[in-house]
């Protein structure tokens, strides 16, 4: 499963139409609810178009290609994610990016393998994940990455949203839905 691949598996899966709501802080612009579709945020829509006045009606009517397109320029090539080696643990951590923001994500996985969290990934990173896989394996790595997910999410306290961050991280863990699928 390639990378454009996973971003539409997990559209597909995790982040459904249009939303509204208006609890959801990615759903707001400019102090408007203009929502999210895909998991596509307006912030996210302005960079693609590189304009800053997106509306409502901009988000409704995203295509699923066009979010894909998205998560690939975004959240995988600009964040630097691309020059880690894919495997089960390099996807979850894109989704991460997807949902908490890149450098968020690049953070927390950079805190886990020992490397100074500065949200980019740069040579240090690239190779403290390499040794950090091959320590652990592939299966072990991704159980301790989704417990760091976890954690993370509980720090946030919003429980609104929490069982359904746990649905998605337990989906990567190896034999959940989603680790099947890739291999």
């Amino acid at each position: 499963m390639t990378a454009a691949d996973f971003i539409r598996w997990y559209i597909q899966h995790w982040e459904g139409q249009l939303s509204l709501d208006p609890k959801d802080r990615g759903n707001w612009w400019n102090g408007q609810l203009v929502g999210s579709k895909y998991g596509i945020t307006a912030a996210a829509l302005s960079r693609e178009r590189q304009t800053s006045h997106i509306t409502a009606f901009d988000i409704a009517g995203l295509t699923e290609d066009e979010a894909v397109s998205i998560g690939l320029a975004q959240y995988y090539h600009a964040s630097g994610l691309d020059k880690l080696p894919w495997n089960h643990v390099t996807a979850s951590v894109l989704d991460k990016a997807w949902g908490s923001g890149p450098k968020t994500a690049i953070r927390l996985l950079q805190g886990l393998i020992g490397v100074s969290p500065d949200g980019v990934v740069g040579d240090k990173t690239i190779q403290a994940y390499r040794e950090w896989i091959e320590k652990n394996g592939e299966r072990q790595a991704a159980i301790i990455w989704a417990k760091t997910r976890e954690n993370f999410d509980l720090s946030l306290h919003q429980p609104r949203f929490l069982k359904g961050w746990n649905n998605r991280t337990t989906s990567y863990l190896p034999d959940g839905q989603w680790w099947s699928a890739m291999t």
